[in-house]
């Protein structure tokens, strides 16, 4: 993981402001570069970057057999949290971004966001 990157994403936070986590995985499931909060320091970096690939393989496979379009994004929303993951590259390799926020988050905000960190994540 390079520093421009951890940087990045030390900078993202100003924009979230419920944010509980950013995550940048390899499409096959392998952490690059992972910033969580004390709520989730529990939660093991490998797990995330395994759950994020697989959660948006699926939603791709989905996309592409329900509606016969491509997938755009996944958006879950729980009791306590929301959950984006965003097609990306990294380095000329497929990726995954995942961002967590908190329900004070507002859910448009934080998808946009996610969506434009995702846009400059490819550009880098």
């Amino acid at each position: 993981m390079d520093k421009a990157l951890r940087d990045l994403f030390k900078k993202a936070e100003v924009k979230f402001s419920d944010l509980h986590m950013l995550a940048l995985t390899t499409a096959d499931g392998f952490p690059i570069c992972t910033r969580m909060s004390v709520q989730l320091q529990a939660v093991e970096e490998e797990k995330v970057a395994a759950i994020s690939s697989s959660l948006l393989a699926l939603s791709h496979s989905a996309a592409r057999q329900v509606t016969a379009s491509n997938l755009i994004s996944t958006n879950i929303e729980t009791s306590q949290a929301n959950m984006f993951l965003v097609k990306t590259s990294y380095q000329n390799q497929k990726a995954v971004l995942c961002t967590v926020t908190g329900l004070k988050q507002n859910f448009g905000h934080a998808r946009y966001f996610t969506h434009q960190l995702a846009k400059v994540i490819r550009n880098q």
